[in-house]
């Protein structure tokens, strides 16, 4: 089954470098994922159909999205408000989920990479993008840091598909810049 790829970059990156605190605290500063070996970890040696980034625009930083594009990813970046907030990356991520849902037949399997579970008791929210994706039939996955995964997030993933947690993958997919590289 084809996997599709939601990939919170803001959320993932932000979670790993508080892992990295824990793990090798003082590199914080220098903590970077390596994008191509996280993406491998996440597909597993699956066919991917389709895959989507998010994330906010950082400053004089259009390489990192080149990378994710050299993936094949499909990339969508989002000013940062005032104030440097994101706003509306998760929307557009799960506006691309729901897409995927009603666009794809048959169902396929659905990755997220985030740990962010807001907005479920609103109706809203990734939680209920993965909830809508079950109802159709679709395989869900969730992988994210176990260190700043929503909990619900990981209880409905569990409960409903697969969750992978990243802190088993850490020194693979992550490099301490001018310090340490990925495994």
């Amino acid at each position: 089954m084809s996997l599709n790829v939601f990939w919170d970059n803001s959320n993932i990156w932000l979670v790993g470098r508080n892992v990295c605190r824990a793990k090798e605290p003082g590199n914080e500063d220098g903590f970077r994922i390596h994008f191509l070996k996280l993406f491998e970890f996440v597909i597993n040696n699956r066919k991917v159909d389709y895959a989507f980034v998010g994330g906010s625009i950082p400053p004089n930083n259009d390489p990192l999205w080149q990378r994710f594009e050299a993936l094949g990813s499909v990339v969508e970046k989002q000013e940062r408000g005032i104030g440097g907030g994101e706003v509306a990356v998760d929307e557009a991520i799960q506006l691309q989920m729901a897409n995927r849902v009603l666009d794809i037949t048959p169902p396929q399997t659905m990755v997220l990479l985030t740990g962010d579970g807001s907005g479920y008791s609103d109706g809203k929210g990734f939680i209920k993008q993965l909830e809508r994706a079950r109802n159709h039939g679709w395989n869900i996955e969730v992988v994210s840091w176990d260190g700043g995964c929503n909990r619900y997030l990981k209880a409905f993933a569990q409960a409903n598909g697969v969750y992978r947690s990243l802190e088993p993958a850490y020194f693979n997919v992550t490099f301490i810049n001018n310090v340490r590289w990925a495994k």
